[in-house]
């Protein structure tokens, strides 16, 4: 039974997949298996796969799903004690899992957040997108840890969810995540907002690892989904709905600091797919948008200026979507 378990999906990634298998297998800790889900790839992604010989890989081949139900499938099959993930053409640097496992041994958390980097499309090596969140966090957590006991579990929370919904920067204990129930949305795009959302709120201790552990490539001619502009970008008015009407399922909903915090985050992916979708689909996500705004609950529309004030740009989102809905309701 190894600690960790480390999952990547893939579909006709053909050689790039060797990005992340690389990374995975050059880790300084070996106490892992590595999980690789063939979602019906008909490239030579098959081929790839067949030259892989590491007693660590097991590869689980089924026809095509998506994603969400990929990485559903290896989550029946996980035998470590903790999770994550990685995408077929991303990477981890060697001292990743080293770094994790020795979060793991201390802290004993449910769900542990890491820094990561961003490399853009020239080669740039920048802090991820949400560096700024994991430095506050640091202010206000020096010890890496929290539960709701936590002096400031009030306010770094909230900023957890701020943190970019990435799935490679998340580890999460196995035995938490199926107690849970938790999983991806299956046949929906932007799922990683809904599993962010749920395995944050649910989770009881929550560790931050502030040394990056994951590199997100930016490339050219690759089919990322952040790439195209087509209408896979409509999935998100449903991911948002769902991952709103699970949250206002909770107590934590009726904190308004949070419930906040869960709103902006979804509602930041909302916006930048409007703004990038093609124009001829542009009015309706908009319309659809609004419709989706007035048919969740009223309270979610209920932002005080303050708590706009303390989320900063995030309130700042906020502000741009609540009001019209509003008005219209």
């Amino acid at each position: 039974m190894p600690k960790l378990t480390c999952i990547t999906t893939t579909f006709n990634d053909g050689p790039a997949l060797m990005t992340s298998v690389r990374a995975v297998l050059a880790q300084g800790f070996g106490d892992f298996e590595f999980l690789i889900v063939d979602d019906g790839s008909r490239d030579d992604t098959a081929s790839v796969l067949a030259g892989l010989d590491d007693p660590r890989i097991r590869v689980i081949r089924q026809a095509n799903d998506g994603l969400s139900g990929a990485r559903n499938k290896a989550l029946e099959q996980v035998r470590g004690d903790y999770v994550c993930f990685l995408d077929a053409d991303d990477c981890r640097p060697g001292w990743a899992f080293a770094a994790i496992a020795e979060t793991i041994d201390h802290d004993a958390p449910d769900v542990i957040l890491c820094r990561g980097v961003l490399s853009e499309l020239r080669g740039e090596l920048l802090p991820f997108y949400d560096a700024a969140r994991f430095d506050r966090i640091a202010e206000l957590c020096p010890e890496g840890s929290i539960t709701p006991a936590h002096a400031q579990a009030a306010r770094i929370r909230p900023l957890a969810q701020l943190i970019e919904p990435q799935s490679a920067n998340k580890v999460v204990r196995t035995a938490f995540l199926r107690a849970s129930g938790i999983g991806f949305p299956n046949t929906h795009f932007f799922e990683d907002i809904f599993f962010h959302t749920n395995i944050l709120a649910t989770a009881r201790r929550v560790s931050f690892v502030h040394t990056p552990c994951f590199t997100y490539f930016r490339r050219y001619g690759r089919p990322q989904i952040t790439a195209t502009a087509g209408d896979t970008r409509f999935d998100i008015i449903a991911v948002t709905r769902m991952t709103l009407q699970t949250f206002a399922l909770r107590p934590e909903f009726h904190d308004p600091l949070y419930r906040g915090a869960v709103l902006a985050s979804c509602l930041r992916i909302v916006e930048w797919c409007g703004n990038t979708i093609t124009h001829h689909h542009r009015f309706h996500f908009h319309q659809l948008v609004r419709a989706m705004l007035r048919m969740i609950d009223p309270l979610w529309l209920h932002v005080p200026e303050p708590v706009r004030a303390e989320l900063g740009e995030a309130g700042a989102v906020l502000a741009r979507h609540v009001e019209e809905p509003r008005r219209a309701g």
